[in-house]
């Protein structure tokens, strides 16, 4: 009797034992494999490819593999026979390679990985004449933008003529005569026109679009940087500068003279706020400014329009601005100014 009930409580203890260890966790979940019929562990497809001996069906995943013997992308060869309108050949009524009368529009292939439609390159076109323009311009060195490899307009890279500078207008840095960052100078984008600023008061973001006005008279005796826009608020700002500033120079507007630096704000209502009327604090920083003039082939290969090109960028934070009878006060910060004046 004793030795049945002794068989009794090991196979309990057993049966527990199993049951316990089957339940999961963190010590014993079966990790990723493959055979759990989800894609993981860098798998190619589910339990193929990749760690799994198994190789996935080249047929069905989406990559043109002519070297398994696909004549396009998941057909020909091994595959299934390709349709007329995906298999890589202008045939049938098509004005393109699979595109046009019957299979559709041109423009449904311009980011599919492969050379069809009207394109010169994959996904991509040259402009020429009496050609559909379905897909977006190839990159050349001619064309006036920066695109491709390109480290500057139209120079740079493994394909176009060197810089006629040593900045590199995609690295993250003011290298070469830029003006800013990636920006400016002979050979990279203008410097977005920038004015913005946060009304703290209301915490409105507000942004001048960039025909906002600007003027250097650098020669002027009295007035050399006045910057004045319509926000998007409807509000409108000027900030006005009565000497050219010199790089980095801060100005506090509890003590800088207003007909030397000022900073004035109409809220959307009409109120005016302004530094001159005294009692404003904050500061305006002009950070920098810079001057270029381009002339033909400039140094070398310089792509952009002949001409003067002037920039300036300043920033003000934390200012407080009070009306005419110091009743009302308003404070501006995060604000950003860069414009950039191109005389031809």
């Amino acid at each position: 009797m004793k030795f049945k009930h002794y068989l009794i409580v090991f196979l309990a203890s057993f049966g527990l034992s199993l049951f316990f260890a089957s339940c999961l966790n963190e010590d014993n979940k079966i990790p990723p494999n493959c055979y759990d019929l989800i894609q993981n562990n860098g798998e190619e497809g589910v339990d193929c490819g990749g760690p799994c001996e198994k190789e996935c069906d080249h047929c069905t995943n989406g990559i043109f593999e002519p070297h398994k013997g696909e004549t396009w992308l998941d057909c020909g060869g091994p595959c299934p026979v390709c349709p007329q309108c995906a298999n890589g050949i202008k045939d049938g009524d098509e004005v393109g390679i699979d595109c046009g009368g019957s299979c559709g529009g041109c423009e449904a292939l311009c980011n599919d990985g492969l050379l069809n439609g009207f394109e010169n390159e994959i996904d991509c076109q040259y402009d020429i004449e009496g050609v559909e323009l379905a897909c977006e311009l190839c990159p050349t060195c001619t064309d006036g933008v920066m695109n491709g490899n390109e480290a500057g307009i139209d120079c740079g890279g493994p394909n176009c003529p060197v810089c006629c500078t040593s900045g590199n207008c995609r690295n993250g840095m003011r290298d070469g005569n830029e003006f800013w960052v990636d920006c400016g100078g002979s050979t990279c984008p203008d410097c977005p026109d920038t004015l913005s600023f946060r009304v703290v008061t209301t915490n409105t973001n507000a942004f001048v679009p960039s025909s906002f006005f600007a003027v250097d008279y650098s020669n002027a005796p009295v007035i050399d940087v006045i910057t004045t826009g319509t926000a998007s608020n409807g509000s409108s700002i000027m900030i006005r500068f009565s000497e050219y500033p010199t790089p980095n120079q801060e100005y506090n507007l509890a003590t800088v003279n207003a007909n030397v630096a000022s900073i004035a704000y109409t809220d959307e209502t009409g109120v005016v706020y302004s530094s001159a009327y005294g009692g404003a604090s904050g500061k305006v920083t002009f950070v920098r400014k810079a001057y270029l003039e381009l002339e033909n082939n400039t140094n070398g290969q310089c792509n952009k329009p002949v001409g003067e090109y002037r920039y300036w960028r300043a920033t003000f934070s934390n200012v407080v601005l009070s009306n005419m009878d110091g009743t009302l006060q308003i404070q501006l910060t995060d604000g950003l100014i860069q414009k950039t004046i191109f005389e031809n």
